[in-house]
């Protein structure tokens, strides 16, 4: 008896152990298929069958977490040529899913690459399906909008074994939410067929993905690695999609909705190491709407991969509102080709890719542009999925306005055709620009990685003859300048960051030679250096230079340098530096001593030191008849202008050197036969030898010349020589001095009907 005892015990310890051994190792091996925090309680055996009263547990993988719990569970087994589970009957089976996004980040893990399965090698784990398994009451807990979404429903399946035939069945719903599933997957002749019809008919609220609603219908038929489509169809609707994707489009270019159908070319046999051809239609709801209507083929071998073939993506949006950009009646028109991978996403565009819009505003930069055309037609991107930042593209550039509008820029189309390049080191344009006045610059832009961008824009050569591109491209361009010859180069540098942080630049005109009002120029040279800095603009010459100008008198060479600062935003209010300046005037000059000059104020002044004029040139221009001499003046004023009139207040004059003045007028002579005084001041003047020769000197504002002239000196003939002071006041309009020259003389017939024009003006009260 007692060896009886011990023989019972010592089997019990046994199967014990075998028990614990079996619980670890099962627990192991769900361990190792992810399954975590497994509980179970209430184990029992009863009526021939296993029940568990609750079980709960966690499953985590690279796409989210599963949390489960089953109440009511009876497994009922059966022997039918070896063990089967004839039964299990769930009565609550509790699923709550959380996407990985919504979870802490888990350390990445490899990728293993998934491909179709051959379901003859689940005939196995198949063959241990339950003949009957049903879920009384199914609750699925799904992520929604700060909370979950609950579907209540039920779950079926039946199935037999010889051959294999499975019959399952989903139905689920809250609210106005439904969702129904069936799927049926026989053994026929070696060979699997999957029939599976998947419906959303509302929108079911999904964290991560959006609001998915749709139908999905599939008949399939799998031979081992084969497969055959035999019919199918995806009619699908994502409202507010959640795509990280589209997280680097801006806000407005979301689509607020996506609508898919999907549906297989007919006779679509693959292997999966070639492809699957697909019909594929996106339409895209939202401020920019429109479709892509491609041939979608899909592989599985050596990985999964799509290419979008024959594939037309059209967008338009009436309006569009962008950040510091405002667009009406923008249309995309993009004929394509995509190649889609685990590892990288290309994309070609065919011919004629076009971007149009009605018209582009930025209001910040006070561009208005109207009939834009962007011609992206041949343009290739790579982009690696992994290492978005090794994306490359490679771009023609064809982009073009018919009507640009800035308040520096007079309306006009532009022009910029060149080529778009974006690599791993950064970003570069080759292009040129221009603009239907003639005004052409080659553009060089390079924009390292992670360092400031570069800009060289050289100005293609500019000849001034009968048209001027200046003229007709900048609306600040001087009305009353013309040319008719010249020669203008030159090149910018920029500098920046996200905006423009640095400019400097070179530009030359040689040969100029035109009419400014109602003076002409020729020899014009003007090398002038450029910069801005912290939106200060500065001008810098050093060898200004006109050979010589005529507004009614003869002058030059003119010669000058100085330096010009400014606040970009009042152009106009900055300082002059004057460096050198000075006019070949009558054989001398008038120089003007250095200066600054802030034109923001009213008043500005000057000195000027004239040198060396001769009076025999002086009076070879001056219309006096009768008066003629020789003499050498200098002096030395003041100038102020005010409000851009030039003023002139206690100048000097001065004779070098003894000099002669002779006054041989016809009318002198009839009027000094009258008068006595006059008749000794016309024998006095008729050779007068002076050795002083001295005038006060004053401009006003009206252009009125006014010389207070003291001369000391004699006549020899008069009065034995004797000394004679002479103190003589005279006025002379200069505008109406060299109006008067100009019209006597042979003027450009452009001067002249400005001359007349002015005159006119002057004359009018």
């Amino acid at each position: 008896m007692r060896k009886a005892v011990v023989g019972v015990g010592a089997v019990l310890m046994v199967l014990l152990l075998a028990a614990v051994l079996t619980g670890l190792w099962l627990q192991r091996t769900l361990t190792a298929a992810g399954l975590e925090q497994l509980h179970w309680q209430q184990l029992r055996w009863a009526d021939g069958a296993l029940w568990l009263g609750e079980a709960s547990g966690v499953q985590v993988t690279e796409q989210g977490r599963l949390g489960f719990r089953l109440d009511g569970v009876r497994l009922q087994p059966a022997w039918r040529d070896g063990p089967r589970i004839e039964r299990l009957l769930i009565d609550k089976l509790q699923l709550v899913w959380q996407p990985a996004q919504q979870l802490p980040q888990r350390e990445a893990e490899a990728e293993a690459y998934w491909q179709l399965p051959d379901l003859g090698q689940l005939a196995g784990p198949l063959a241990w399906l339950p003949e009957e398994l049903a879920v009384r009451s199914l609750l699925v807990q799904l992520p929604c909008e700060n909370q979950f979404c609950e579907l209540q429903g039920a779950l079926q399946l039946t199935a037999e074994q010889q051959p294999l035939a499975l019959a399952a069945q989903l139905e689920l719903q809250a609210d106005e939410q439904r969702v129904h599933g069936q799927l049926q997957l026989r053994e026929d002749a070696g060979a699997y067929l999957l029939q599976a019809d998947l419906k959303l008919p509302q929108p079911l609220p999904l964290v991560g993905l959006g609001e998915l609603s749709g139908h999905l219908q599939l008949d399939l038929e799998n031979r081992g690695d084969q497969w055959l489509l035999h019919a199918g169809q995806l009619d699908g609707r994502l409202a507010q999609p959640q795509f990280e994707a589209l997280n680097v489009l801006p806000v407005e270019l979301r689509p607020a909705a996506i609508a898919v159908r999907i549906t297989p070319q007919p006779g679509s046999l693959a292997t999966w190491r070639e492809t699957i051809s697909l019909a594929m239609q996106l339409e895209f709801e939202g401020e920019l709407n429109g479709q892509l209507d491609t041939l979608l083929e899909l592989g599985s071998q050596p990985q999964w991969q799509a290419r979008l073939r024959d594939g037309r993506l059209q967008l338009e949006a009436p309006r569009l509102a962008l950040s510091g950009l405002q667009a009406r009646t923008v249309r995309l028109d993009w004929p394509l080709l995509t190649h889609i991978s685990q590892e990288q996403l290309t994309l070609q565009l065919g011919k004629g890719a076009l971007v149009t819009a009605q018209s582009l505003r930025l209001p910040d930069a006070g561009l208005h542009l109207a009939g834009v055309r962007a011609d992206l037609g041949e343009a290739s991107l790579t982009l690696p999925l992994a290492v978005p930042d090794q994306l490359q593209l490679n771009a023609p550039l064809r982009l073009g306005t018919t009507r640009l509008e800035h308040a520096a820029l007079k309306p006009q189309g532009w022009n910029l055709n060149g080529r778009l390049q974006q690599s791993p080191t950064g970003l570069t344009l080759d292009g040129s620009l221009a603009a239907l006045s003639g005004l052409n610059a080659d553009l060089q832009l390079n924009w390292p990685g992670g360092q400031p961008w570069r800009l060289q824009a050289s100005l293609q050569e500019i000849f001034l003859r009968a048209a001027d591109p200046l003229a007709a491209t900048f609306t600040d361009w001087p009305a009353l300048l013309s040319f008719s010859s010249g020669r203008i180069t030159g090149e910018l540098h920029a500098t920046g960051h996200s905006g423009l942080e640095r400019l400097t630049g070179k530009l030359s005109l040689t040969g100029g030679q035109g009419i400014y009002d109602r003076a002409s120029f020729t020899g014009l040279s003007l090398p002038l250096e450029m910069g801005l800095h912290n939106e200060q603009l500065q001008l810098d010459t050093d060898a200004l230079r006109i050979t010589s100008l005529d507004p009614g008198l003869p002058l030059g060479p003119l010669q000058a340098s100085g330096r010009y600062r400014a606040a970009l935003s009042e152009p106009a209010s900055g300082a002059l530096d004057v460096r050198s300046a000075s006019i070949g005037v009558l054989d001398g000059r008038v120089v003007l001593e250095p200066a600054r000059l802030d034109l923001g104020q009213a008043r500005q002044t000057l000195v000027a030191v004239v040198e060396g004029v001769e009076l025999a040139r002086l009076f070879e221009v001056y219309p006096a008849e009768g008066l003629s001499g020789q003499g050498t003046l200098d002096g030395r004023f003041p100038i102020s202008l005010v409000d851009g009139n030039l003023v002139i207040a206690d100048g000097r004059l001065q004779a070098r050197e003894p000099g002669v003045l002779r006054y041989q007028a016809e009318q002198l002579r009839e009027l000094a036969a009258s008068n006595p005084n006059l008749e000794q001041l016309a024998l006095a003047l008729d050779n007068f030898q002076y050795q002083v020769l001295a005038s006060d000197l004053s401009y006003d504002e009206q252009g009125v010349l006014v010389l207070g002239l003291r001369l000391e000196g004699s006549n020899p003939a008069f009065q034995q020589g004797r000394p004679v002071h002479l103190n003589i006041r005279l006025e002379e309009d200069i505008p109406a001095l060299l109006t008067s020259l100009q019209l006597t003389g042979q003027v450009n017939e452009i001067i002249r009907k400005r001359v007349e024009q002015f005159y006119l003006q002057r004359r009018s009260p």
